[in-house]
C-alpha cells in the first residue's frame, strides 16, 4: 500500500502508544514483521518550545523505518512549528492524535477533544501538512461518545486538508478501552474516503486480522494492546493472512531470551539500573501465562545488573521445565 509517496510493504502496523513505544519497543516490533512502528505521542508544544526530554522522543534508529512520528496539540501555529521540526529529523511518516482518550490529555483539548471542532481538526491537519516534508496520516476514534460519531466527517475534513491516511480506532472516547470496538465504522469510513484507511481495535490473531480486512474493506490493521510483550504478533498475523496457516506460538525460551535483550536495548538509552526497573512490566506482559513469572517481576526490581537478570531468567527456565 502507499501513503502519500510512501511505500509500505507490510500491512500489519505497530501501533503508538505512550509509555511503551520507544526505540527498543519498535525494533523488536519491525523485527518480527510490523510494517510501520510509531512513536509515542509527542507534545507538539514541547517541540515548539525547544524542551529537551520532549525532543528526545524524536529519536530513532534506521532500523527503525519506516517509522512515523505521532504529535498531538491543539494550536495550529504551534503544530505548524512542531511539523517542521519534527522534519528535520527525516522519519517516513508525521502522524496527528486525535484519539487520545487520557483525560489529562483531552482536558487540554487534545487528543478525542478535537473531535468536537471539525474546523479545529482541519486546521491542525493543513498546519502539519504545511510543515511537514513527509506524509501526514492521522489517527481518530468514532467520535467522543455514542451520540457524536463524527468519524466520518472527521475522516473527510482530514482528507481534504491533505492527510495521506486516515486511522481509525473503532470506539468513541468515552468507551476507552472498554466494550467491543464497533468495525462497521472502519467499513463506512474506507467507503467515504479515497486516502487508505488502517483500520485500529480488537485485532489479536490472524484470524482477526482477516475478518477485519474482510468486514471493512480496511487498507492496513493497526495492533496497540495485543503486541505489549508480544512482538511476534506481527510475524503471526503475517503470515495467517499470507498462507492462512498459523505460525507455532513462542517457546518459553523465545520469551526469556527476548526479556534479556529488551532490557539491554533499553539499557543503551537509559543506563542499565533505569532500565532494569522500567523492564517489570514489560517482564510481566513476556511471561503472561507462565508460572511463576510473576516472581521475576517482583524481584526485577531488586537487581543491579543484565548478569544477574540473566541468572534470574535461567533459573526461571530450568524451574520451568
Amino acid at each position: 500500500m502507499y501513503i502519500g509517496n510512501l511505500n509500505i510493504k507490510g500491512v500489519v502496523f505497530c501501533a503508538p502508544m505512550a509509555g511503551i513505544s520507544n526505540t527498543p519497543y519498535r525494533i523488536l516490533a519491525r523485527r518480527f514483521g510490523a510494517g510501520v512502528v510509531y512513536s509515542e505521542m509527542v507534545s507538539s508544544h514541547g517541540l515548539a518550545y525547544n524542551n529537551d526530554k520532549t525532543k528526545i522522543m524524536l529519536d530513532f534508529l534506521p532500523e527503525e523505518s519506516p517509522i512515523g512520528i505521532q504529535l498531538f496539540g491543539a494550536e495550529p501555529d504551534i503544530m505548524l512549528k512542531a511539523a517542521r521540526i519534527v522534519s528535520e529529523r527525516k522519519p517516513d511518516i508525521l502522524d496527528l492524535n486525535f484519539g487520545c482518550p487520557a483525560r489529562k490529555v483531552v482536558r487540554k483539548n487534545g487528543g478525542a477533544a478535537i473531535l468536537k471542532d471539525l474546523g479545529l481538526t482541519r486546521a491542525l491537519v493543513e498546519a502539519a501538512v504545511e510543515g511537514s516534508s513527509m506524509p501526514v496520516t492521522v489517527k481518530i476514534r468514532s467520535g467522543w461518545d455514542e451520540l457524536t460519531k463524527i468519524y466520518i466527517e472527521a475522516g473527510q475534513a482530514c482528507q481534504e486538508a491533505g492527510a495521506s491516511a486516515v486511522t481509525l480506532h473503532a470506539r468513541t472516547r468515552s468507551k476507552g478501552f472498554s466494550g467491543s470496538a464497533d468495525w462497521s465504522d472502519i467499513k463506512r469510513l474506507k467507503e467515504n474516503l479515497d486516502i487508505p484507511v488502517i483500520g485500529n481495535g480488537d485485532v489479536k490473531t490472524g484470524p482477526d486480522a482477516q475478518r477485519m480486512f474482510e468486514e471493512t474493506g480496511c487498507d492496513a490493521v493497526m495492533i496497540g494492546r495485543a503486541a505489549m510483550g508480544n512482538p511476534w504478533v506481527f510475524r503471526e498475523i503475517t503470515q495467517f493472512l499470507e498462507t492462512g496457516e498459523e505460525h507455532p506460538r513462542p517457546t518459553p525460551e523465545e520469551r526469556i531470551a527476548i526479556v534479556g535483550e529488551h532490557a539491554r536495548l533499553l539499557g543503551g538509552i537509559i543506563g542499565e539500573r533505569h532500565a532494569l526497573l522500567n523492564m517489570r512490566k514489560h517482564t510481566a506482559w513476556y511471561l503472561k501465562g507462565l508460572h511463576g513469572g510473576a516472581v521475576v517481576r517482583s524481584k526485577i526490581n531488586t537487581l543491579e545488573s543484565y548478569e544477574a537478570l540473566d541468572e534470574l531468567l535461567s533459573d526461571f527456565l530450568k524451574d520451568y521445565k
